[in-house]
């Protein structure tokens, strides 16, 4: 896999702390569905010192896998840090981005790599368009993301369903042109303001609909707390509020 920025090869992103169980079959579901397109692939999983053997097991499934890379990131700030570690580790044309428990299916993210290739800069799958939707989410944690997204309407002007939703593509140039901008290392605020620059910015959207499945019990339980995200998530609100106003 080459070193340098590459316009044939296409990176996908796996954030992972404690996942150790499911590293390789997570693996082999992606390179299944991606494994006969014009690109070549790189998949990062992207870890935050997971103290369970995540790292070593990355390792171990890339001497099968080749297409795998460990990005040892080295402290648990946040899902939005592990993503910019993703980002600045990325050699590809192309950013995709994929929970590692696969709530969303590797199909739908190749969808969402041929929206690119026909000329969108950022596209993300969503729950909440018509056709989209979200299985097993608790009610609390539904309605919270609900919620956010729709004030990301309101105040941010984002012409967004799912805003906040890590499950997109993006091109590369695109991190880099906006990420001076970028200070949030949570979710969904580093999802959030990366789409807002990114809108702000002129640049061409589009949203897909897709099933989100959360993870089952036996696969681990999710990282995120809505009630510890939401404080962080209301200040940049407010920080994005004024800039939505400024030139860019």
């Amino acid at each position: 896999m080459p070193l340098i920025e590459s316009n044939s090869v296409v990176s996908i992103i796996v954030p992972v702390f404690n996942e150790r169980r499911i590293i390789e079959i997570t693996a082999q579901r992606i390179m299944a569905v991606f494994k006969n397109i014009d690109d070549d692939v790189e998949l990062l999983f992207i870890d935050d010192n997971s103290p369970d053997g995540t790292a070593e097991e990355v390792i171990r499934v890339s001497k099968s896998i080749p297409e795998v890379r460990l990005i040892q990131h080295g402290k648990k700030e946040g899902i939005g840090a592990a993503h910019r570690a993703g980002y600045e580790a990325a050699v590809g044309k192309y950013i995709l981005c994929i929970d590692a428990d696969l709530s969303q299916t590797p199909e739908d993210l190749l969808k969402i790599k041929q929206k690119l290739d026909e000329g969108y800069d950022l596209v993300i799958g969503s729950r909440y368009m018509k056709d989209g939707k979200q299985l097993g989410k608790s009610p609390l944690r539904d309605i919270g993301s609900r919620g956010m997204n729709l004030l990301c309407r309101i105040f941010l002007g984002l012409k967004l369903t799912d805003g906040t939703h890590t499950f997109r593509g993006f091109k590369s140039n695109l991190y880099k042109k906006y990420s001076d901008r970028l200070s949030s290392k949570g979710h969904p605020d580093f999802q959030v303001e990366f789409s807002f620059w990114i809108q702000k910015g002129g640049n061409k959207i589009l949203e897909l609909p897709i099933h989100f499945k959360e993870r089952e019990d036996s696969l681990g339980q999710s990282k995120i707390i809505i009630q510890k995200e939401a404080p962080r998530f209301l200040k940049l609100l407010v920080k994005l509020f004024i800039a939505r106003f400024l030139k860019a």
